[in-house]
């Protein structure tokens, strides 16, 4: 960095990331109260942060915070939270620190790539700063000035003293001199304004130049400055919505609402108070309510709302009163037919007597031979964003179309010139028809443009512009229509597509490459299918409209449902209510990447669009509802998935994992066995117990394969289960857990005559409460069974399972004996086991031996602190009630003890309280290791008060070179004696001679 730079970052910026990180700290504990009694440092906030940041990974603000304080305190790490920020949302603050991160590390190139986007794609931010900032970027580039643009739309340039000021402005094709005034004079620099620039309404990209070559920033994208975000609704108040420049948070929100038929002006005012120093990671929306007497009150029209430079908010246009018209109308016809002795009503042109709750059908039935003409299609595709998935999906397109099949582009005034340049490239193409829309009308406006172009005997398909159809998806669509005469519409299935959703039904599925899209075509018509399953509606994103049935019921309510969300809804209802049937296209598979166009607004326009569909075909949610409920389409998903698996498996042997419905160190193993099996030439597949919402029991199979499979279920009861495992090649059964299930279809299972082994991960087999753990949370010594009665009694069973005592055990014992193999982690549960159930056991560690070395717990001086180590979930049984009175017991007496938890707890707070544990919160197992190294401490603590059967906590511990005290029961003792990786000591130690234990463990004897 030169010596200006330098003596800018060092007197100007840091100053300033002090003072922003002090502010930005009270705001942050006036929002989570875990920040609350603690010292505002950035040292001192910053570890609860990081913990807060693991308990709520979502929060952007704690994660603006951990940027914060990271950058205070000379952390290059900072940089993680800023660019991270940056990636997952539109925030010129994180970016702008970002900036000064890169500054104060010395990575200057990255620093000046990243001011170039910065002032060509945001207005700036904290200017006393930001000038200062610009230039000592500019300055430790060797690059003479800079331009930017300001929250009000000015143009500012930064040029060092003494340069030469003949700057030239250039836009839309015209260069002119800059007038330039002093605007403020930072170190070593002079920011000027261009006063001869006013910023145009269609926000052209401006050119700031000096002798020919752009500054820094020329290239500013007002588009992109200016990229707006707003939607509009009608509420009983008024016009109520948000709007927001996500780019510029210092710029005014203006609304502008006109009459929509003649464009005349109804309000023009802004909204909310704007703030170019709001320290938040994202503009916030600025919400408002425009009340009806700003408008014209009963007598406001159709309006169409835009801002300041005549962009439409989503939603608009609207008629805001229609529904208050309506309902009008209706209590004027009831008032007809209901008079009073002296009516004064007047009788409305129109009636609705009773809501349309639902639309009586009798289905014309479907032809043996069904005539299929050979009709024009057209293919209708509106544009807007998205250039990448759009090229490829009209690239498909007309590579699949055929002869009767053409295709009409309808461009909704996209700003994405990539898209208008691809557009004009396809205009001249035989079959292919390009409209332009003059504005952004949305996707109902430009749908509507592509229908009125079909013609009198064209079918038509309404694609969405991200979608990817296979070859052969139009002839299957136009089959399925055709099956019937009364069919108005059919929908393929897709990965996205609400209940059209496959391979998962509620559409969380990824987007498909596009070869996964043709196999599962494919597949799916290689099924054939022939069952026409009704739906209560199409979806727009690619729906099929028979000709006749789209020129009696007409096109789609553009004047109701704006940009989209809805409106194939409400077309569906209507053309139901004159006598058209919807059905699903089981003959094909169209990939879907959803949410293109308007993600911003999507959750506001569903919300809104819903309640208007509701209003105008009252009953619409509950029947969608009740179709969910019943999952006609959930046969077909299953054989399908079927299909798919039986072509995967490809005859290799297969093998049943059986295991519970809970999380834990049991479904590590399974996974770990999976993966042990598939590496073998096995095909896993996991089984664990499900109840559906209407109570219903079952197993869920899910294939350990790169596919998913959600939809393979087989009922708890009957001979189902052991048919498909046969019909799949299933030679072996791992029993893991009966938990979730119960004992009793565990064991029916066990009599399936396929062979099983058993592992035993827990004591449920014997003991209903699962971890031997009895009254006061303490371990039980494993009385006679009288006394396992009662503390059953007393406490209840933890195994989700209402088979008594005698016979849990019974039936175990019954399935451990017929079982191939029973297999345990150590000598240790084998002995627990053999005292209540007679069966031979097998040994088998649950991991591959880790490289260990003998502890040595290094002395420290009496008043140095020790840090110990705990990791993982800590409940219960894994002994959080020791840990909380050890704490409170350093705490009291001031011991030079300190607990670290990379993990949680169940009760955070308490402990946290004592002042002296850190948490971490929850992590992902990739992220253990460079925890621990990032929270160096002295020696590890597993205070577990019950006998486990493994310890993978245990296990990290060694692979970290970490030495080990633990409680002399269970398996983690006998592991640690053999190895001599550390302490045992006795469970029921006092918490004074367990704290001196933690304190001194060198002065007792390594076993």
């Amino acid at each position: 960095m030169t010596g200006q730079a330098d003596r800018i970052m060092e007197t100007t910026i840091d100053g300033f990331v002090r003072d922003i990180s002090a502010r930005y700290g009270d705001v942050l504990s006036s929002r989570h109260e875990e920040l609350e009694g603690i010292p505002q440092t950035p040292e001192s906030i910053l570890p609860r942060l990081e913990y807060l940041q693991r308990s709520h990974p979502s929060a952007r603000d704690i994660t603006l915070g951990i940027g914060f304080c990271r950058l205070a305190l000379h952390e290059p790490r900072a940089s993680e939270a800023f660019e991270f920020l940056s990636s997952v949302t539109l925030s010129p603050l994180a970016r702008f620190f970002l900036l000064i991160t890169r500054m104060r590390f010395g990575a200057h190139d990255r620093a000046f790539a990243e001011l170039r986007a910065l002032l060509r794609e945001t207005a700036v931010i904290f200017p006393d700063i930001a000038f200062s900032l610009f230039s000592a970027v500019a300055e430790a580039n060797r690059c003479s000035a800079w331009c930017a643009m300001l929250p009000d739309g000015r143009l500012v340039a930064g040029l060092p003293d003494h340069a030469a000021r003949n700057l030239v402005l250039s836009h839309d094709g015209k260069e002119r001199p800059a007038d330039l005034a002093l605007l403020t004079h930072p170190p070593g620099y002079q920011v000027w304004e261009i006063s001869n620039f006013i910023l145009p309404a269609h926000l052209p990209r401006i050119d700031i130049l000096q002798e020919g070559r752009g500054l820094l920033g020329s290239g500013i994208d007002s588009r992109t400055v200016w990229a707006f975000e707003g939607f509009i609704e009608g509420t009983a108040e008024g016009l109520s919505g948000w709007c927001r420049y996500p780019n510029n948070p210092g710029a005014a929100d203006q609304i502008h609402v006109r009459a929509a038929q003649d464009d005349h002006m109804l309000f023009d005012a802004t909204v909310g108070q704007p703030d170019d120093e709001l320290l938040l990671p994202e503009k916030p929306r600025t919400d408002f309510v425009i009340p009806w007497q700003d408008l014209l009150g009963a007598r406001t029209p159709a309006v169409k709302v835009t801002d300041r430079f005549g962009r439409a908010f989503y939603g608009s246009p609207l008629d805001p009163l229609a529904g208050g018209r309506y309902a009008r109308t209706q209590a004027e016809w009831v008032a007809t037919l209901f008079p009073s002795a002296h009516p004064t009503a007047v009788r409305p042109s129109f009636n609705q007597p009773f809501p349309t709750l639902y639309t009586p059908r009798f289905t014309v039935p479907e032809a043996a031979a069904p005539t299929i003409p050979a009709r024009q299609v057209a293919v209708i595709i509106p544009v807007y964003r998205g250039y990448e998935v759009t090229r490829t999906c009209i690239t498909l397109v007309l590579q699949h179309r055929g002869p009767n099949e053409r295709v009409v582009i309808v461009n909704d005034c996209s700003p994405d010139e990539r898209i208008t340049a691809f557009l004009d490239t396809l205009a001249g193409l035989d079959g292919v028809t390009v409209l332009t829309n003059a504005r952004n009308g949305g996707f109902t406006f430009s749908a509507n443009r592509g229908l009125r172009a079909v013609e009198r005997d064209e079918d038509a398909i309404l694609l969405n512009s991200d979608t990817l159809p296979p070859p052969h998806w139009i002839a299957a669509l136009r089959r399925t229509v055709y099956r019937a005469p009364d069919i108005g519409t059919a929908t393929p299935l897709s990965n996205a597509a609400t209940i059209f959703s496959y391979p998962n039904a509620n559409g969380q599925n990824p987007v498909p490459a596009y070869e996964e899209v043709v196999e599962t075509a494919e597949r799916i018509a290689a099924c054939e299918n022939d069952a026409l399953i009704d739906v209560p509606t199409a979806h727009g994103y690619c729906m099929y409209i028979r000709a006749d049935c789209l020129h009696q019921t007409g096109l789609l309510r553009e004047d109701v449902f704006a940009q989209g969300y809805g409106e194939e809804n409400d077309f569906s209802r209507r053309a139901a209510a004159l006598g058209w049937r919807h059905v699903v296209c089981l003959q094909t598979f169209v990939g879907h990447a959803e949410g293109q166009s308007f993600s911003a607004v999507r959750n506001d326009l569903i919300r809104r669009n819903l309640a208007t569909l509701n209003g105008l075909h009252p009953g619409y949610d509950r029947m969608v509802q009740v179709w969910q409920a019943r999952d006609p389409l959930r046969p077909f998903r299953r054989n399908l998935d079927l299909s798919r698996l039986r072509h995967a498996i490809a005859g290799r042997p297969v093998v049943a994992l059986l295991t519970h419905d809970r999380q834990g160190g049991v479904q590590r193993f399974v996974t770990e066995r999976a993966g042990e099996n598939l590496a073998a030439g096995h095909v896993p597949l996991i089984l664990s117990p499900h109840r559906s919402g209407n109570g219903d029991t079952g197993w869920t199979i899910i294939p350990f394969l790169p596919e998913d499979y959600p939809n393979i279920t087989a009922p708890r009861k009957g001979t189902e289960l052991r048919t498909l495992l046969l019909d799949l090649g299933c030679d072996r059964i791992e029993i893991h857990s009966y938990i979730g299930a119960g004992i009793r279809d565990v064991h029916w299972v066990s009599r399936s005559g396929i062979d099983y082994v058993v592992y035993l991960h827990d004591y449920s087999w014997f003991c209903p409460r699962i971890t031997l753990v009895s009254h006061n949370n303490l371990y039980c010594g494993e009385p006679a069974r009288d006394v396992c009665q009662r503390c059953i009694a007393d406490l209840g069973s933890l195994n989700s399972d209402d088979a008594p005592l005698e016979l849990l055990r019974d039936l175990s014992d019954d399935l451990f004996r017929r079982a191939g193999a029973i297999i345990a982690s150590c000598q240790d549960v084998a002995d627990r086991y053999r005292r209540h159930i007679d069966a031979p056991i097998t040994l088998a560690q649950w991991e591959p031996p880790v490289p260990t070395r003998p502890a040595t717990f290094l002395p420290k001086a009496p008043d140095e602190i020790r840090r110990i180590l705990l990791i993982g979930a800590i409940g219960i049984e894994k002994g959080y009630n020791i840990l909380l009175a050890l704490a409170r017991h350093v705490a009291d007496h001031d011991l030079p003890l300190r607990f670290v938890i990379i993990g949680y707890t169940c009760d955070d707070p308490r402990l946290l309280a004592t002042g002296v544990v850190e948490i971490t919160g929850r992590y992902g197992e990739h992220e253990l290791a460079a925890l621990i190294r990032r929270h160096p401490c002295d020696w590890g603590f597993l205070p577990a008060i019950w006998p486990e059967t493994w310890s993978y906590i245990l296990t990290e511990f060694w692979r970290q070179n970490v030495p080990v005290i633990t409680f002399d029961i269970g398996a983690p003792a006998a592991r640690v004696r053999a190895t001599g990786t550390g302490l045992t000591v006795p469970l029921h130690l006092p918490i004074a001679s367990l704290a001196t234990v933690l304190l001194t463990p060198w002065l007792l004897r390594i076993q």
